[in-house]
């Protein structure tokens, strides 16, 4: 599996806070073929072919939230940008925490929509995205306050970003291959339900997975759809977590599966 590199202010991590570690793990190991490393302080590690994917993150017993998935984006500097969200209206949820792949914060745009920044331990940051067990697409559903929203994230991650003529749908750019959208959805969920990120994670058949969701306690929320991003369906998995799943060609595999590539242009690569 190739890897990539992660550039400052792209998505580069997800993590999982659920309620049940071990319905958790199994759903996503099923699903995906992930396989779980359990590390010294509860924290599950998930890996596809060698590269850590995503995390596991018990949900502390006293939280009346519901298990979700939090897309955490990478920082160069993460104290200088969670205060510069607090600039931009935002708030700090969990403040910067060193944990075992660096430093990480959970915050909230001025949306509402909550996310996380990752300062990588190390110097190099490279992620496994665009194929079946990685994440294909993130995207944030702005119930609320879209304009704010295509605001204040070019203004912390310094994103180029392009408008669809309907207003409609924004498209974050790096070298101009689009990497995360925000879609306009003001007026289409009850006033209840906050703005929030989102991550289409990639599996070979969607639609010859849906047997398997319901068989390990998934439900299904909407049956498989034609879409922009291909062929896809929205699901909760074995804990009620929503999380999206889409159609992921299989890669062209070339050397070692756990080798970055060298020399990568990221202008060839779109999510």
């Amino acid at each position: 599996m190739p890897a990539f590199q992660a550039e400052p202010g792209m998505p580069y991590w997800i993590d999982l806070t659920t309620s049940d570690l071990r319905k958790s793990t199994h759903f996503y190991s099923e699903i995906l073929g992930w396989d779980i490393e359990e590390l010294d302080d509860g924290y599950r590690l998930a890996r596809l072919q060698g590269l850590p994917v995503a995390g596991f993150v018990p949900r502390p017993e006293e939280s009346q939230q519901p298990d979700t998935w939090v897309t955490y984006f990478q920082a160069d500097d993460i104290h200088a940008e969670c205060a510069q969200v607090e600039q931009l209206g935002g708030r700090i949820l969990v403040p910067p925490t060193q944990v075992h792949l660096g430093f990480m914060a959970v915050v909230v745009d001025t949306a509402g929509a909550m996310f996380g920044l990752i300062q990588p331990a190390g110097e190099d940051s490279f992620i496994a995205a665009g194929e079946p067990g990685t994440p294909v697409w993130h995207e944030l559903t702005a119930t609320t306050c879209y304009e704010q929203a295509i605001e204040f994230y070019p203004k912390l991650f310094e994103w180029a970003t392009a408008t669809s003529a309907d207003e409609l749908y924004t498209t974050a750019l790096v070298e101009g291959a689009a990497f995360a959208g925000i879609y306009n959805a003001q007026g289409q969920f009850p006033p209840s339900v906050p703005s929030f990120w989102q991550t289409f994670l990639g599996v070979g058949d969607v639609d010859g997975i849906m047997d398997r969701v319901e068989q390990l306690g998934g439900e299904i929320i909407r049956l498989p759809f034609d879409s922009g991003f291909g062929r896809m369906a929205i699901i909760a998995d074995s804990t009620g977590a929503t999380v999206t799943l889409c159609n992921a060609p299989e890669p062209v595999e070339e050397g070692r599966e756990s080798d970055p590539l060298e020399g990568i242009d990221l202008s060839d690569f779109t999510l």
